[in-house]
């Protein structure tokens, strides 16, 4: 079995896109099969993600450098190095990170690789379904006023 041996502070971030097109967010994807583990940095005026929670994966995020502001549910807290934040999973509150500083915001983040995982984002109505072999759909719930 080879070895998989990467030294963070020679490696390269790779830059990456937001769902809307714009590149906004740099990482380095240290994870496996089955446990995520990244290196993200949010660059000033970003978001980690839309607000969503995770069904079946527990999430843990690792501020490594810089203070943002986590949107955890309808409240603000604010986060800076060393601080640790855990999402269990199933739990239904949204989260995300928004670096309203002037400074990047670094932070490991790592939790499970499930298939059988459901990403809600109960701010839109979307939500992402993982099925067994790496497949992934959107399902969007039509929005009804009521009268």
């Amino acid at each position: 079995m080879a070895k998989q041996i990467t030294n963070i502070h020679r490696a390269e971030l790779e830059e990456k896109k937001s769902h809307r097109g714009e590149p906004d967010w740099r990482c380095l994807d240290l994870g496996g099969e089955h446990l995520g583990v990244r290196i993200e940095e949010l660059p000033p005026g970003s978001n980690s993600s839309y607000h969503h929670y995770h069904t079946a994966e527990e999430e843990h995020v690792l501020v490594l450098e810089g203070a943002a502001t986590l949107h955890l549910g309808d409240e603000t807290v604010e986060i800076g190095k060393g601080d640790h934040v855990l999402f269990p999973a199933g739990e239904e509150v949204a989260h995300h990170i928004e670096n309203s500083s002037t400074d990047s915001f670094t932070y490991l983040v790592f939790g499970e690789r499930r298939q059988d995982d459901v990403v809600m984002y109960p701010k839109s109505s979307i939500a992402l379904v993982k099925s067994a072999h790496g497949h992934r759909f959107y399902t969007y719930e039509e929005y009804i006023p009521e009268d």
